[in-house]
């Protein structure tokens, strides 16, 4: 297991990101969803919770792109389920630097608040779904700022 102050650690954290962000993109408030409510769409830049690292998500109706300072952490396509609540998630990863986590799915939650998005995600290819916002365990939160 690599320290977790590593530059993989810092990739796994993106991977439950890219899972948040997909999640909000479908947060049209009709269920399941393939394609994104127009509010989240876009670029959101932020860290997750205990590390400085610099996090930009970049989000269309159907896929998202995140990257870690300036290298590509993650691409993946998502589901979300806006009627549920908290609001849910599920990115699948298509692309990434740590091949383990190619395919896998990261599960999350999520809540936006103004131009603040709050993601809580698992790391790829953990079943189960983070219930709150507190990190810990396999979670990662983080605060994103739509730009």
């Amino acid at each position: 297991m690599r320290p977790r102050n590593s530059k993989w650690h810092d990739v796994r954290v993106g991977a439950a990101v890219i899972v948040f962000s997909a999640c909000c993109l479908g947060c049209g408030g009709s269920g399941t969803q393939a394609n994104g409510d127009p509010a989240v769409i876009g670029t959101w830049v932020g860290t997750a919770a205990g590390n400085p690292t610099v996090w930009t998500f970049t989000l269309t109706a159907t896929n998202a792109e995140v990257t870690m300072g300036t290298t590509m952490a993650y691409k993946g396509t998502y589901v979300t389920d806006a009627s549920s609540n908290p609001k849910s998630m599920s990115l699948t990863v298509t692309e990434s630097p740590m091949a383990a986590y190619v395919g896998q799915t990261s599960n999350g939650i999520y809540e936006i608040e103004g131009s603040t998005l709050t993601l809580a995600a698992n790391e790829p290819g953990v079943a189960t779904r983070p219930t709150d916002f507190t990190p810990g365990g396999k979670a990662e939160v983080f605060t994103l700022i739509k730009q």
